[in-house]
């Protein structure tokens, strides 16, 4: 399977899944691209690159290396690549952890579900977002592989210059209060993160398939020595963390933050439909604070994931803000995260890949595109949303996951935020392959611009 990468130029470089610890989606670094030159008429695809494999996994970036502007991407069938982000050609290096003639390959997905045409199609090799460390020039990777009939994790420390592995590989394996971890049917999907000099990572499951349940655990960023293991359900079932993707938030104490989906609850050793605030010390995940609905009981019951989105750290103050599967935001205060600062219903659908957040010209803003709904930009003031777009937008989302955004700014200057969006077209993305196009929109005047011929000129 080939999947064509579209590549543009960064200067800053992209380390973590949504660009920082607060996951909030904004390079606010860009100093080329603004809304004066990104047209239908002269802005557009530069080159590409072909890889093997499906891409999930938002690809990663470090400049200046060894004279290389390095792009990382990571495919499910089990390859990572290192490119040349300048210039069309081959890769830097390629890393394989497959070897058919030794019978190692990408877990098929139809090993666990029993089908090839539901949320995964073709393998589950490496599906979430490595996490780079810059200062060890290292990139961390979770690959899964089927070996000889057997089903194995393991966390890779590679060099980002040649792509060796600079330790050996950690099996992932777990044991807690008699709950084992499976490496077959556990869904690596939320992206990796770093918290003092630890790798953090999470997992759930493949379609709802029981019995299973939700996972966080730490590994030493020098070692890969496993340092700490939490269960969300370990007296119960469920309670896996997706989050459609995206990785924790974090805050400045090392606090991380993370959405539960749905599963058990009892506020001491179960925390199901939860938003999750751990702390990591002395070798152990600790609930420092959580924050659970009133109507949890209710939302386990239709499968409506308080944990279908990322939690996003509002820059600047103590809001975090989470989304779920009823379409509605949730403004909560870290300093104690049962306190609901505020909800706001957009009744646009499943609010899946999440919101994006920029401290524009006119004051903090906040993007959202829902599955069902069109582009919506909110204001943030005074400690809440308003929850009256600013702005609406006219293209109509056809299906999950809406609309996944980003951001690109120079600081806080006028007119250069740019919303980046890609979009399917014309079905849901939830079963099946959907094709998808790229849009980009004026952050503040909500113009839409075309980004190149083959992703769709388009005008708004």
């Amino acid at each position: 399977m080939k999947t064509l990468i579209s590549v543009g130029l960064l200067a800053a470089a992209v380390t973590v899944n949504r660009y920082d610890r607060a996951a909030t989606g904004a390079n606010t670094g860009e100093t080329i691209l603004n809304a004066q030159n990104v047209s239908a008429t002269g802005f557009g695809k530069l080159y590409s690159y072909y890889v093997d494999g499906a891409v999930y996994a938002q690809p990663l970036y470090a400049p200046g290396l060894d004279g290389h502007n390095a792009l990382y991407v990571a495919t499910m069938n089990d390859k990572v690549y290192a490119f040349d982000a300048d210039k069309n050609g081959p890769p830097l290096w390629m890393r394989d952890f497959t070897d058919e003639l030794a019978g190692i390959t990408p877990v098929p997905v139809a090993d666990i579900t029993n089908r090839n045409d539901l949320n995964v199609v073709g393998n589950a090799g490496i599906e979430s977002t490595p996490v780079i460390d810059s200062a060890a020039a290292a990139i961390y990777v979770v690959a899964r592989t089927k070996e000889n009939g057997a089903y194995f994790q393991r966390l890779h420390k590679l060099d980002l210059k040649s792509g060796k592995e600079l330790v050996p590989p950690a099996s992932i394996q777990a044991n807690t209060q008699g709950v084992a971890f499976d490496p077959r049917a556990g869904n690596q999907r939320a992206a990796l993160a770093r918290v003092q000099d630890n790798v953090i990572i999470t997992w759930a499951s493949h379609e709802d398939i029981k019995p299973y349940h939700g996972w966080v655990m730490a590994y030493d960023a020098a070692t890969l020595r496993q340092t700490a293991v939490f269960c969300t359900t370990p007296t119960g079932s469920l309670g896996g963390i997706w989050q459609s993707g995206r990785g924790p938030a974090i805050d400045s104490s090392g606090a991380i933050y993370f959405e539960v989906g749905n599963g058990s609850w009892d506020g001491k050793n179960n925390f199901g439909t939860s938003v999750l605030k751990l702390r990591l010390h002395n070798g152990q995940f600790t609930v420092e604070d959580y924050f659970t609905p009133p109507d949890y009981e209710s939302l386990n019951q239709r499968d409506a994931d308080l944990g279908s989105s990322g939690p996003l750290l509002i820059p600047g103050t103590n809001i975090l803000l989470c989304g779920d599967k009823r379409g509605e935001l949730f403004l909560l205060d870290t300093g104690k995260l049962s306190r609901l600062v505020q909800s706001v219903e957009l009744k646009g659908g499943r609010i899946l890949a999440g919101p994006a957040y920029w401290n524009s010209p006119t004051g903090p803003s906040i993007y959202q595109w829902s599955e069902s709904d069109f582009l919506k930009g909110f204001h943030f003031q005074g400690g809440v949303l308003d929850p009256t777009p600013f702005a609406i937008g006219n293209i109509a989302s056809h299906g999950s996951p809406g609309g996944a955004l980003t951001l690109s700014a120079d600081g806080n200057k006028s007119g250069t935020g740019i919303v980046w969006t890609t979009l399917t077209t014309g079905k849901s993305a939830d079963h099946g392959n959907a094709a998808g196009v790229l849009r980009a929109f004026n952050a503040k005047r909500w113009k839409s611009f075309g980004t190149a011929k083959q992703i769709r000129n388009v005008t708004g």
